[in-house]
């Protein structure tokens, strides 16, 4: 299940991390193992920040999300936010891991049972969030959050492979932070 949660952060917060995001941004990459390690892709066409910790807002931010998601802050990466232009997309993928890719990025903090993903803005065509093995699809909606579970009894759950579909016209920022085992 996919729950929604509307309005999660206010107007202000979500000016702020836009600016953050187009300060910080970087080529996106995507996780793997061995050579294929953090690298482009053209499986994820967008840019990305790491966004500071420290910063005062994103840390009211993230303490936000370990409340509502009831796990200890300890748990959570350092949140991500994502800029798509027009024409970029991410293509199908899982956010926890499997394989080799779960030996490279898990073994001391366990897998990525939780994702928690807001909305910044919504003046923008394109760009839905689409679980189709749940045939949901999510519509961008600016300070809207969405979160769900990415393993069912300790394995990757399949129903929660999902895209973030071409931006058509405009910018779409997005927050994603996710949540450790260990």
């Amino acid at each position: 299940m996919i729950k929604e949660i509307e309005n999660f952060i206010d107007k202000s917060e979500a000016d702020y991390l836009m600016d953050l995001i187009d300060k910080f941004a970087y080529k996106s990459t995507v996780a793997g193992s061995g050579d294929q390690r953090n690298k482009t892709n053209t499986a994820r066409t967008s840019c990305s920040a790491m966004l500071d910790s420290k910063n005062p807002v994103v840390k009211k931010i993230h303490r936000r999300i370990a409340k509502y998601l009831n796990v200890p802050i300890s748990k959570g990466e350092i949140l991500q936010g994502q800029r798509y232009e027009a024409g970029q997309y991410f293509k199908e993928h899982y956010d926890c891991f499997t394989g080799e890719n779960y030996n490279e990025n898990c073994l001391k903090s366990g897998n990525r049972t939780h994702t928690f993903m807001f909305y910044l803005n919504d003046d923008f065509t394109g760009g839905t969030t689409n679980f189709k093995n749940l045939k949901t699809e999510i519509h961008p909606k600016k300070y809207k959050a969405i979160t769900w579970n990415n393993l069912r009894k300790g394995k990757p759950d399949s129903s929660k492979i999902h895209s973030g579909e071409k931006v058509k016209l405009g910018k779409k920022y997005i927050v994603t932070s996710w949540w450790r085992e260990n």
